[in-house]
């Protein structure tokens, strides 16, 4: 079948500066906004599969061994069927746990991330424009200018080009392995036939790019001591 409209690749990425603008902002919004938006910066998924992450598919492994936490994204859940078993970094998995633990979370719930226990967190739209709110008035703090600029027009997706983007230039990951993390068709990284016989999750590799982007974000984008949030 012919698409019925011709797909927009969006080319707009963030620079370090602007992450760490958002981070800053998303830990004023409260649960479960601030720990998702942080959570979509660290991990690279798409937003509809994060925000309704299922406690059960977590397995958080334990302090002592906190590299080992995974999240099983099953094929039903993602854009191109794929399921994926997706390496949680340290970073990740703190967030997850902060977010399961947030008084505001209904107790009990099947979702990491809710408002009324039985579905996932909504209002989308909303918690944008709280976050672009907070986003200026950090701006206009920090310059005590009122006409200063607002951040560049942006959505969420772009998060993905983002990692994408700097992980490559900055960290060196391969674009194969960049492309299996964002749980691509990988067309352009990948032969058709490779695609068809290759069925390896490289697992390992991805494991290490999540960690090394995760270790960036600590070391350029996360203020000291400001990770966890009300």
């Amino acid at each position: 079948m012919r698409k019925p409209s011709k797909e927009n690749e969006r080319e707009r990425f963030h620079t370090i500066g602007e992450l760490k603008e958002i981070w800053a902002a998303a830990g004023t919004l409260g649960y479960p906004f601030a720990q998702l938006f942080r959570l979509l910066i660290v991990l690279p998924n798409r937003r509809e599969e994060v925000a309704a992450m299922p406690v059960e598919h977590l397995d958080l492994a334990s302090d002592r061994a906190p590299g080992d936490a995974v999240w099983l994204l099953p094929g039903a859940r993602t854009k191109m069927n794929n399921a994926l078993r997706v390496p949680l970094s340290r970073l990740a998995r703190s967030i997850i746990i902060e977010a399961m633990e947030h008084p505001d979370r209904p107790k009990d719930s099947k979702l990491v991330f809710t408002t009324t226990g039985d579905t996932p967190v909504s209002g989308f739209t909303k918690g944008r424009r709280r976050l672009d709110q907070a986003i200026q008035a950090a701006r206009i703090k920090r310059t005590g200018d009122e006409e200063t600029p607002e951040m560049p027009h942006w959505v969420v997706h772009d998060l993905r080009t983002t990692f994408n983007t700097h992980g490559c230039e900055i960290l060196g990951i391969p674009p194969h392995v960049a492309d299996r993390i964002l749980n691509h068709v990988a067309t352009a990284t990948r032969s058709k036939i490779m695609r068809v016989y290759n069925k390896s999750e490289l697992f390992e590799p991805r494991k290490e790019a999540l960690s090394a982007w995760a270790s960036l974000l600590e070391q350029r984008v996360i203020p000291s001591s400001k990770l966890v949030v009300s």
